[in-house]
């Protein structure tokens, strides 16, 4: 039977890759639209993103001066979520998951309203999509304060689950702990951004103090083979941003990536986008930039592509 992913990476066939289905997990919503949609849409001609932006600093430092005073506000955010899901429809996009802080459901007016516009979006461009909703929290957030106000967010079931992000080893993973508690009880996948400036050993504590499923990023677990064979064997999917990490400095190129490592060693990883809006590599753009590089075959890639959509 024919693999039309795998020729379109074999043959560098983009409309080949674009027609597979595909998933995007790790996908911040206010950064999650391509910069040729965002121009078009609002008719300004923004510049390529360097291809080093020096770390998490020089990323928002870059989002800040370059791209958001174009797109901010109330309007802006709305244009933005909508090119995420345009381009989970150009991209054919079949499991898609975007966070979203607190701040933008108040934002909307409460977790109705914001259901309403997000799911609108959803309907408009790809209603066959699977949609998940994730809450995310930032690393310096007070959690047992937002424990005892989450119901007001979670009871509705339109979250499937919660994050924490904007920086590692901010408070012990113990500090969260009132918080995914909590989200236990709305039944959320818990998840955290860990291991991507952190080490192995982080992101195998953070799986066990707080019951993680899922680590957004977690390259640094690449380095130590226990803690490898710890995420294989308690199947913890590891949600890896290639074109991120690179750019970040994280990952020193795409050839040497670490996501080589983790897929050697057994454990599930999903291939996705992050801030697409910034780093400007859609989904489809990243797998192709692992195999051109020779990190993984097309048959691995294949493998995580499939794998993602289950």
């Amino acid at each position: 039977m024919t693999n039309t992913f795998i020729e379109g990476l074999v043959e560098n066939d983009i409309n080949k890759l674009l027609a597979a289905p595909k998933s995007d997990l790790h996908n911040h919503s206010t950064k999650g639209c391509r910069l040729e949609w965002l121009a078009e849409r609002i008719g300004v001609e923004f510049p390529k993103p360097p291809q080093h932006l020096g770390g998490l600093d020089g990323m928002q430092d870059y989002f800040r001066s370059r791209i958001k005073p174009y797109c901010d506000g109330f309007d802006g955010a709305l244009i933005r979520w909508e090119g995420a899901f345009a381009e989970a429809r150009r991209n054919n996009i079949k499991r898609f998951t975007m966070n979203f802080g607190i701040a933008e459901v108040d934002m909307l007016g409460g977790i109705e309203a914001f259901e309403k516009t997000i799911e609108g979006f959803h309907m408009q461009y790809c209603p066959d999509t699977v949609f998940e909703a994730e809450l995310t929290y930032p690393s310096c957030c007070d959690a047992t304060l937002e424990a005892d106000r989450l119901s007001q967010y979670a009871s509705s079931g339109y979250f499937k689950a919660i994050d924490i992000c904007a920086g590692e080893n901010v408070q012990p993973f113990e500090a969260f702990l009132p918080l995914y508690r909590r989200a236990e009880d709305f039944h959320l996948t818990k998840k955290m951004h860990v291991g991507e400036t952190g080490s192995a050993s982080d992101v195998k504590r953070a799986v066990e103090v707080l019951g993680l499923s899922e680590v957004h990023h977690g390259i640094g677990a690449s380095t130590s083979l226990e803690v490898m064979r710890f995420l294989a064997d308690n199947k913890i999917q590891v949600n890896v941003c290639p074109s991120s990490n690179v750019m970040l400095g994280f990952a020193k190129d795409y050839a040497s990536h670490p996501i080589r490592i983790l897929v050697e060693n057994g454990v599930k990883v999903t291939i996705n986008t992050d801030d697409l809006l910034i780093f400007n590599s859609s989904v489809e753009n990243e797998y192709l930039l692992l195999y051109q590089a020779g990190a993984l075959s097309a048959q691995q890639l294949d493998d995580i592509r499939l794998a993602g959509l289950g």
